[in-house]
């Protein structure tokens, strides 16, 4: 699992021979936004782990979700027992 969201980012690079030179055939950016210590961070994710990494991403964000499911469902368990004391 990873934290963060996924960023992807089209740019041009500056060069002026190059292909997105245009701005039409952008450069593709890939990077993860984290928060560190409460400030945003961002890193760059190489092309060959991007796959990868968006497994990992979309894996933190499904535990998240049973995580938060779990938590209403023992809620509803306690103020349930609560009533009946």
């Amino acid at each position: 699992m990873l934290p963060g969201s996924f960023v992807e980012n089209k740019r041009s690079c500056g060069r002026a021979n190059c292909h997105c030179a245009d701005g039409k055939s952008l450069h593709t950016q890939y990077q993860i936004s984290v928060l560190i210590d409460g400030q945003p961070k961002t890193f760059h994710v190489p092309k060959s782990m991007v796959d990868q990494v968006r497994k990992m991403i979309r894996l933190r964000q499904r535990f998240e979700e049973a995580a938060t499911a779990i938590c209403k469902i023992n809620l509803r368990r306690f103020l349930k027992e609560r009533k009946k004391s």
